[in-house]
């Protein structure tokens, strides 16, 4: 039999398999069978019953999702989200799931299943799809659209393998799992949330959604197939957790769209709209808007022109020739009257590099903000992003352009639900099990409380504190598993790969940031091992100018006596270094109270081999002290300038 196939228009009762007697009142301690902790799950488990697994692998601790299932010899993949870099990665551009436990049974996996196109949810599969050697994908269009455009290399474009969805048609066999789509409202259409039927019971995975009666470019969700659902038994809701903390209803997309045309309508000013490039169906009303009213749009931001394009592919929207353009050029806004410029822009958080970003600093190429020029903010902060978004908009508003934010008008509505979407979805779903997900402990914990409002056990409401923990799904219960995954935060840092754990880029990257750095360059002869001329010194972002020459000085002199000392034990020169490191260390931070990144380096010099003993030593013992700190003085001579001075008179300049 093929483990992969679509069925269409087919219904499936699933009622006597998922509504299964309730777990009966614990009468005694459990008793469990675990052999060592490996990273096989080891069976059985309890009493001799094999469960379906649930592991997380981003969502518990962070926005996003990518989480497998398991049972014996299959498994599916529901997302694999990204997750924009946090402060510990000092710098990597995003954060992607660990998957080292699917690659090791990647012979199981089945497929993975898409739910929506947002970056937090797909952002990886340029990484994971390779890693696992291009595992089937079940999505719809236009989040196939948006999956492919994160790939640069063509062969692995070519290997994608990918089966599109109609969710009010098709399900979908997997191994022994059983997928049936729901269409639910999110801030981007062709969002789909999934009733995933186990041999331990139905999981019902919510997606990101809002309950939106009145949708601007999307059709209402399909309450009634989730109705239904509901009563044919979820054994487990993994619950979007987004908002639960916000009281009432997430706003219309439709009144976020009838303010913002209100906007594009009355102002007079040359216009810069900022939304999420992944927000499609805002980026769909700012261009309708415009058009409607006689004014030009101008796509700043690779992501939003990408997005662009696959929408008008798709049939998302359609607008005449020349009035939604790419900025290119400076020219092609200049030539037209200020009232008829939108400028449509990504950044509206504040990223450093973003086009907004820039424009606020006055540094983007194409764009200059004028005084009088309008800036609406069509987007809400992301929980992290504060600082960098504050001080955006102070940037902005010294320029005395005019802003418009969602304080002062709805120009912007979450895709994710108030506290009373969340209670309509519990009340729908009316599940046994529930775990709060996509979401850090805050929300996650605000959800819960919505939990036990609506009538939840406490006992059966699963609170799992990080990613790598497992869900376990037996005949009569749900819990969470005694079993943690070890997981890794990987990163991705321009065309690199790496781990937070063990990886010393970030480790020195996070010293360097703190305490700065210290490099010492020993001239060593080649055949006595002793120094030739002057250790050589230089540091960055270690010590202020006015203490400079008598810290570099003590640092020196007690370098040159370690390194005899331990010459009298040892020619080998390596050897003495990285004893002198941790002395060097321990010194440093006795004297100073900082400890930089230490860099000792020598080079042997074969003092036969060079006649004019004198240019042994190319620098004076005061320049090598002092000259190499130049830039930490304010100078802007570089090292490498000052390293071979012609004269006494150019060293004074200098």
């Amino acid at each position: 039999m093929n483990p992969s196939t679509i069925s269409t228009n087919v219904h499936i009762d699933f009622n006597k398999k998922n509504n299964a007697k309730k777990a009966p009142t614990r009468r005694g301690p459990r008793r469990y069978t675990r052999k060592p902790k490996q990273e096989q799950f080891e069976e059985p488990v309890y009493k001799g019953e094999i469960p379906v697994r649930i592991g997380s692998l981003l969502g518990l601790e962070q926005v996003g999702q990518c989480i497998f299932i398991e049972y014996k010899d299959d498994i599916i993949i529901v997302d694999a989200g990204m997750e924009f870099s946090a402060e510990e990665t000092l710098g990597a551009d995003y954060i992607i799931p660990d998957i080292s436990y699917l690659k090791k049974n990647q012979h199981k996996i089945r497929g993975i299943l898409l739910s929506h196109g947002h970056l937090d949810h797909v952002g990886a599969l340029r990484h994971v799809l390779p890693a696992l050697d291009f595992p089937m994908i079940y999505t719809t269009p236009l989040t196939l659209g948006i999956v492919k455009k994160t790939f640069d290399d063509p062969k692995q474009l070519g290997r994608i393998k990918a089966k599109l969805i109609d969710p009010d048609k098709d399900i979908v066999k997997l191994g022994c799992f059983t997928i049936e789509y729901v269409h639910v409202n999110h801030n981007i259409p062709e969002t789909m949330a999934m009733a995933i039927h186990t041999p331990k019971g139905l999981i019902f995975n919510s997606s990101d959604f809002k309950i939106d009666h009145t949708p601007a470019i999307d059709k209402p969700a399909d309450l009634s197939k989730i109705a239904r659902i509901g009563t044919e038994g979820v054994k487990l809701y993994i619950g979007d957790s987004l908002g639960a903390n916000k009281p009432g209803f997430a706003i219309s997309e439709k009144r976020v769209g009838e303010s913002i045309e209100a906007i594009i309508k009355a102002t007079k000013s040359r216009m810069v709209i900022a939304t999420f490039a992944s927000n499609v169906g805002r980026i769909i009303q700012i261009i309708q808007a415009a058009v409607k009213n006689n004014k030009v749009v101008f796509l700043s931001g690779r992501s939003m022109i990408n997005n662009v394009e696959i929408c008008q592919q798709l049939g998302y929207i359609n607008f005449p020739k020349g009035t939604v353009r790419k900025l290119i050029n400076a020219n092609e806004i200049e030539t037209l009257p200020d009232e008829r410029v939108v400028l449509l822009s990504t950044g509206a958080q504040g990223e450093e590099f973003s086009a907004l970003a820039r424009i606020a600093r006055g540094e983007h190429q194409h764009f200059e903000l004028r005084p009088g020029d309008t800036v609406v903010m069509s987007a809400s902060t992301i929980p992290g992003n504060e600082s960098q978004f504050a001080k955006m908009i102070n940037d902005l508003v010294i320029k005395k352009i005019n802003l418009i934010t969602n304080d002062a008008m709805d120009v912007h509505a979450s895709g994710h639900g108030g506290a009373e979407d969340h209670k309509i979805m519990l009340g729908l779903v009316k599940p046994e099990y529930f775990l709060p997900y996509y979401m850090p402990a805050a929300e996650r914990y605000s959800h819960r409380a919505l939990g036990l409002d609506m009538g939840i056990p406490d006992e059966n409401i699963i609170m799992p504190e990080k990613n790598g923990s497992v869900i376990e799904m037996y005949d009569d219960r749900v819990e969470l598993s005694k079993y943690q995954m070890k997981l890794d935060v990987v990163m991705i840092d321009g065309l690199g790969m790496g781990h937070l754990s063990g990886e010393y880029v970030i480790k020195a990257r996070k010293i360097m940031s703190q305490d700065g750095v210290l490099a010492l360059i020993f001239k060593v002869d080649t055949k006595t091992k002793e120094l030739v001329g002057n250790i050589q010194i230089e540091s960055r972002g270690f010590v202020y100018s006015s203490e400079v020459q008598k810290i570099h000085t003590d640092i020196v002199e007690f370098a040159k006596k370690k390194f005899y000392h331990h010459l009298k034990n040892t020619g080998d020169v390596k050897m003495i270094l990285k004893t002198m490191k941790d002395e060097l260390g321990e010194f440093i931070e006795k004297n100073i109270g900082r400890v930089p990144m230490i860099m000792p380096m020598f080079v042997y010099i074969n003092r036969d081999a060079v006649k004019d003993e004198s240019k042994l030593d190319a620098i004076s013992a005061e320049d090598a002290i002092v000259g190499m700190t130049l830039e930490e003085q304010g100078d802007d001579t570089g090292a490498e300038e000052m390293s071979q001075p012609t004269d006494k008179k150019q060293k004074d300049e200098e």
